[in-house]
């Protein structure tokens, strides 16, 4: 567990290469508008955005995890960046200026997984289970607020942290009772033995968020602009071709027709504005959440996250 006084954002190998690649000094080079995006989740990898939304302007550079974003958008490697529900609030906590300008509309990205044959049928039969997630992600979220809604606390499972494959594998070997996943590895799983016990539908938004710095929203206010609209275009034409989504997502993610099709239902299919107070009293829950863990240090207003500003371009 980290110690929320000293918690950083430690980008894997991987991703400080990917932040060296996407520098270019700190600046834009030629008006490029750089997006970082999370590699196996949201709607930009799902179906790369349609040069038909796009031009040639906006350039994607792919990231393993929200924290490995945030990291390029606090560098200014990037100019905006698509990220989990938690990392602005983990941003704001240790004073970094970086705005929530954008998001996606709730989506069922987040579930918690048991094997097919486990007794477990509701949220309250994990009192007492092994139930692994990662600290202080979206994960962790939704089973803070599925404990809550059952009358359960976290100190009423047992947590085991394990990530990706090996907490699949520790599932289906029985070393733990339940998982929490996202997609797309959520549909695999599914495919592979385990059951859903349920997922964030009316828990938790798992939106995603696109993040920037104030510095990028002062200086290229038309670049976060031209990115939303673009977003915004793209994920409406994707909900309407499902056909090219999952011919897409078998090519580019490696998955099955079937996964893909599970897939295509569960991501958002549009964005939603984040001015109208939603957004900012929704992150509050989140940051309290936290602060009750001790994973953040003090209390924040979360609402002084959110930039509404670009909230004008969703309509056009």
């Amino acid at each position: 567990m980290i110690d929320p006084t000293r918690r950083q954002f430690v980008l894997s190998f991987a991703a400080l290469a990917m932040l060296q690649a996407c520098k270019g000094g700190g600046t834009a080079k030629n008006g490029e508008i750089r997006i970082g995006y999370l590699r196996t989740q949201g709607p930009i990898v799902d179906l790369a955005i349609d040069p038909q939304f796009t031009g040639s302007a906006i350039k994607l550079f792919p990231f393993e995890s929200g924290n490995d974003v945030l990291e390029a958008v606090i560098a200014r490697a990037v100019d905006v960046g698509e990220t989990g529900e938690v990392q602005p609030i983990f941003a704001q906590s240790a004073g970094q200026k970086v705005k929530v300008v954008g998001s996606t509309m709730p989506a069922l990205l987040t579930s918690m997984l048991v094997r097919k044959d486990a007794p477990l049928r509701t949220i309250a039969d994990l009192k007492g289970r092994k139930v692994s997630f990662v600290e202080g992600t979206n994960s962790h979220w939704l089973l803070i607020s599925a404990l809550r809604s059952a009358g359960l606390k976290q100190g009423d499972i047992v947590p085991v942290s394990l990530n990706g494959p090996d907490a699949l594998t520790s599932l289906l070997n029985g070393q733990v009772d339940a998982i929490v996943t996202t997609t797309p590895a959520t549909q695999v799983a599914l495919t592979q033995g385990a059951r859903e016990l349920f997922n964030n539908g009316g828990l938790t938004n798992s939106a995603l968020y696109y993040v920037a710095t104030d510095e990028t929203v002062r200086d290229r206010p038309d670049a976060v602009a031209t990115f939303l609209k673009a977003l915004s275009q793209h994920t409406r034409w994707t909900a309407a071709n499902p056909d090219k989504f999952v011919a897409h997502a078998v090519k580019e993610l490696g998955v099955t027709p079937q996964v893909a099709a599970s897939l295509w239902k569960a991501v958002p299919k549009g964005l939603a504005p984040v001015g109208t107070g939603a957004i900012g009293a929704y992150n509050q829950r989140i940051a309290d959440a936290f602060l009750a863990q001790k994973l953040i240090p003090a209390w924040i207003d979360a609402a002084e996250g959110v930039d509404g500003r670009f909230d004008k371009v969703l309509a056009a």
